[in-house]
């Protein structure tokens, strides 16, 4: 089978997306993560009975149906998860497939995979959004299940092959908005001579999902980031030098 035969298990299309890229885009959830966020917004991504198992020439066709609104708004195809560069053969399959069709692609990932899934697909990614959920490891840890070794060195590599990226922060209270985790994401950033930031702020609207699947969430206690408690962010890191943008 080759890279291109492969197929995908998507679990979720959305058209009309304006918050993952630029322009208005389709995104398309493949299944399969390595990480357990307590506040995953997708947990159908760990089950297989809610996908759909289509080829990639398949899932293009759907997604080029609205080709003349990626060419007015510069927009494109987001392949986004669970984790979609889990699984390398399907999403460089998909990619491909976009390509040969003249969209833009851009790849929303955590950076919890081998460093080879992503140099499989550089040739094929106009955009990745990666994700900077908590800077310390053990507290990342304990919130994702997995550690910042392999994401950290991830984001380097990518920027180092002079990859766009574009750094997402879940704004999530009481878990990641404190001043020292600040600080540290805007000194990741400064280290690695960004000074972008899109900022995504975490809502309930998820826990529909998991009662809906029979499921029990791990986090239900925060509520959504206020207006001002967004703002007030926003300047901690304009203060620290760091252009923010909110994505949702």
């Amino acid at each position: 089978m080759g890279l291109t035969d492969a197929t995908c298990s998507v679990f979720d299309v959305q058209r009309f997306s304006i918050h993952d890229g630029p322009g208005i885009r389709t995104t398309v959830f493949l299944q399969g993560c390595a990480m357990r966020c307590a506040w995953c917004q997708n947990p159908e991504a760990f089950g297989h009975s809610h996908a759909r198992t289509l080829s990639p020439q398949a899932v293009i066709d759907e997604v080029a149906r609205d080709a003349v609104y990626y060419a007015m708004s510069g927009g494109g195809l987001t392949v986004s998860g669970g984790e979609p560069l889990l699984h390398l053969a399907p999403v460089r399959g998909l990619l491909q497939e976009a390509k040969e069709r003249g969209l833009h692609t851009c790849v929303q990932t955590a950076g919890a995979v081998p460093e080879a899934h992503l140099a499989g697909v550089l040739d094929l990614v106009d955009l990745f959004q990666f994700d900077l959920k908590h800077m310390d490891s053990d507290r990342h840890r304990e919130l994702t299940g997995v550690g910042t070794e392999r994401i950290h060195a991830n984001a380097g590599f990518l920027l180092r092959r002079g990859a766009p990226v574009h750094f997402r922060m879940p704004l999530i209270p009481g878990i990641n908005d404190d001043g020292e985790n600040l600080s540290a994401v805007a000194h990741f950033l400064a280290a690695h001579r960004t000074a972008d930031l899109h900022i995504v702020p975490y809502h309930r609207l998820y826990l529909d999902k998991y009662r809906a699947l029979g499921q029990l969430p791990r986090l239900v206690a925060p509520e959504p980031p206020t207006d001002e408690a967004i703002q007030r962010i926003v300047n901690q890191f304009q203060w620290r030098g760091v252009a923010v943008t909110i994505d949702g």
